[in-house]
């Protein structure tokens, strides 16, 4: 073995054993930056399996799982109206309810409370991502159609127009306007939409606390 000359010749020829040996230190034979190069990574979030993401390719490869989902949603819409059905004839003590819980067998008995409410969170949440992939499938459909109208523009010998985002956004609020209205749930939407935008300004508003401290 090669002894490494000193840089100084008041420094030990070997190191002292009084000295207490590191826990993390490099094995002999092994350089810092050897050991450093092996890091744990998540091949999940690495770059280099990363890469682009096409959103209207996977909605359309992954699309079973969405109606699966819708399915799911209908069945928790079904168990919590016989749950609710179910607890209002027992409420109410009615001759009947037995026989007709009988009938409708073991998804008409009433649910206890923190099962409804686990229920309700579950169908809201999954209510809210069927609402999430519906808009953005939405949104895709009409930049598709409006694609389509450009390159039959072109090929007929006129030029291009590329429509900016807030004409496209204001086609997609018009056409969910006239969606809403044909299935008679306009009035419904524009009443929500008063209560968000009234919620907001009450929000805004200064408190008794702003003007004490």
């Amino acid at each position: 073995m090669e002894i490494q000359p000193r840089a100084n010749k008041n420094r030990p020829a070997q190191q002292s054993t009084k000295r207490a040996v590191s826990t993390l230190r490099v094995a002999p034979g092994l350089s810092a930056s050897a050991g450093a190069d092996k890091t744990g990574r998540d091949p999940r979030f690495d770059a280099v399996s990363k890469g682009a993401v096409d959103e209207h390719a996977w909605r359309q490869k992954y699309g079973f799982v969405f109606d699966k989902q819708r399915e799911e949603v209908r069945q928790l819409k079904s168990t919590l109206a016989s749950a609710k059905a179910a607890a209002k004839a027992q409420h109410a003590g009615a001759p009947g309810a037995k026989r007709k819980r009988r009938k409708r067998g073991a998804s008409a008995a009433a649910l206890p409370p923190h099962e409804v409410e686990a229920l309700k969170l579950e169908l809201s949440r999954k209510s809210n991502q069927l609402m999430a992939h519906d808009q953005a499938a939405e949104r895709q459909r009409l930049k598709s159609a409006v694609r389509k109208k450009e390159v039959v523009a072109v090929a007929a010998g006129k030029r291009p127009y590329y429509k900016k985002a807030r004409e496209i956004r204001e086609e997609q609020l018009t056409e969910q306007f006239q969606q809403l209205e044909k299935s008679g749930r306009l009035d419904n939407y524009m009443a929500k939409k008063r209560k968000q935008r009234a919620s907001k300004q009450r929000k805004a508003l200064p408190t008794y606390s702003d003007y004490t401290t």
